[in-house]
């Protein structure tokens, strides 16, 4: 098949989650398939990536807009009932090379990641098209209100109508839509009861994130790990919340361990957290796995949070422990027989802690359940060809009205 897939951002490298789930399902159609990639890119670090990506992709139609322009376009779309998300991800460049693209090339399917892209190609009619979800975005605007004040409260309320509304207008027009979880899917099923909706879960690269063959040493001082993008609102609530609220009851118990905040752009008040005591905010690194196999917890206190959290997967993929809220673990399966601990209070998430940083036994059996679950319900290639399967069997549907 010739595909098109268009996705918000240049899908490599793969180190923040819509990148690794886009690139992760480029690649294994590459394997198969003729893929012609139409993107923006809005971080011009990314640009000496395409290269990499030519070896997947027949084509590679991109445009480079910086971030300025994404959210000049979402300041103006506030006078509009568009949604901003989808204003801002808008350019008539890429447009005009998506309908270029579209006149030169049979195109047999069009997979669309993200519901900011869908109007790229809302109106071709006569090839089956997919749009990839992930996520019930609407619904984490709503969260985003309760967590800022009136003004952006109102800004984020505003937002999420918008898009709920555009989120049920394409799943009425294209042809199948894709969803990280069983609990995103149902969100939008029950305005969309007669559309089909395919639950397909993320993967974890297994070869990349190996337990190290020394896991099991015991390191002094003990350490707790966070990785994610350090710009991006829930990664920096969950910080905070962590210390001010959980890690000084685990430092009552356990006074040497150390807390590593590890990701890209720290915002200023992410930087002053490491005036606390044992807190280390890295920055960028070029590797997040020596901070994973360094620690003897990863930490996901998230209150803001939608579908799977990759960080979850790549620490218990790495043989390590997870305690986290039940909003971030609410994306996978996993259980205590599963190398994780669900705590609901900032108490009952120190006393997790502590009991694993103690438990040299435990912490170990919990690696080993944690790597294991992953090898059975995170697997790339096999959430992959559910996808290759759904797009062989597509066909354009009716829409409806």
């Amino acid at each position: 098949m010739n595909i098109l897939y268009i996705c918000h951002r240049l899908p490599y490298p793969p180190n923040k989650g819509e990148k690794i789930r886009a690139f992760h399902q480029l690649r294994y159609l590459a394997t198969r398939h003729t893929i012609h990639l139409a993107c923006l890119v809005d971080d011009a670090e990314d640009l000496q990536h395409v290269e990499a990506l030519e070896r997947y992709c027949a084509s590679i139609d991109m445009v480079y807009r910086p971030k300025i322009g994404a959210k000049l376009l979402a300041l103006r779309a506030l006078c509009t009932n568009q949604p901003l998300s989808v204003a801002s991800f808008y350019s008539s460049a890429l447009a005009s090379k998506v309908r270029q693209r579209l006149a030169v090339e049979r195109v047999d399917r069009i997979v669309v990641f993200s519901s900011a892209m869908t109007v790229y190609v809302q109106q071709v009619s006569g090839i089956p098209k997919v749009i990839d979800f992930v996520d019930v975005d609407s619904e984490k605007w709503r969260l985003f209100a309760d967590y800022h004040s009136w003004m952006l409260s109102w800004v984020y309320r505003l937002e999420a109508r918008r898009l709920a509304r555009h989120e049920v207008e394409v799943a009425r027009v294209f042809d199948h839509t894709i969803l990280v979880t069983d609990r995103e899917a149902q969100i939008l099923q029950e305005h969309v009861p007669d559309r089909p909706i395919s639950v397909i879960p993320n993967g974890v690269d297994l070869e990349y994130f190996m337990p190290s063959p020394h896991r099991g040493t015991v390191t002094e001082p003990p350490a707790l790990v966070f990785t994610g993008m350090m710009d991006y609102f829930p990664n920096v609530d969950a910080v905070n919340y962590f210390c001010h609220e959980i890690f000084p009851l685990v430092r009552e118990v356990v006074p040497a361990v150390q807390f590593y905040i590890v990701g890209r752009n720290p915002t200023q008040q992410v930087r002053q957290l490491s005036r606390q005591p044992n807190v280390i905010v890295t920055g960028a690194v070029s590797d997040v796995r020596p901070y994973l196999v360094r620690a003897r917890v990863a930490v996901a206190p998230l209150r803001i949070a939608r579908g799977v959290q990759n960080k979850i997967l790549e620490a218990m993929a790495m043989g390590l422990p997870v305690v986290g809220t039940p909003a971030a673990l609410q994306g996978t399966w996993a259980t205590t027989t599963d190398g994780v601990r669900m705590a609901e209070s900032p108490r009952a998430f120190a006393h997790a802690l502590v009991t694993l940083l103690e438990d040299h036994a435990l912490r170990h059996q919990c690696g080993l359940q944690a790597r294991r679950y992953v090898q059975e319900h995170h697997q790339w290639d096999e959430h992959n060809a559910r996808l290759e399967a759904l797009l062989r069997e597509m066909v354009v549907a009716q829409a409806t009205a």
